[in-house]
């Protein structure tokens, strides 16, 4: 599953102990991924701001060019993709509390 049909799999109020664990599982899986993809956007931007041809540039510039390139738009998505996915994981794991004790 994709990480939109997930959020709105884990709205539903009366999932059993067995789908909570499911999609945690699954969603464990997607942060993990986004994770190593948020590790090679960073080393690209890295590489970005270390390249010769920004050299007249300030930091700040960088960042800003940065930010605006397609693998930093993708980036700053993935931050928040990640932010939003690591709550409902929480969340999935006090639901599942809450239905064993």
């Amino acid at each position: 599953m994709k990480l939109h049909e997930l959020i709105i799999a884990v709205k539903e109020k009366n999932l059993t102990k067995e789908q909570l664990e499911s999609y945690g599982d699954q969603m464990s899986e997607l942060f993990a991924e986004m994770m190593m993809e948020m590790a090679e956007l960073e080393k690209s931007e890295a590489l970005f701001m270390d390249d010769p041809i920004h050299e007249e540039l300030s930091v700040a510039e960088r960042k800003v060019r940065w930010k605006a390139h397609p693998s930093g738009q993708r980036l700053i998505m993935l931050k928040r993709y990640c932010l939003a996915t690591k709550e409902l994981i929480n969340s999935l794991k006090s639901r599942v509390y809450r239905l064993i004790y």
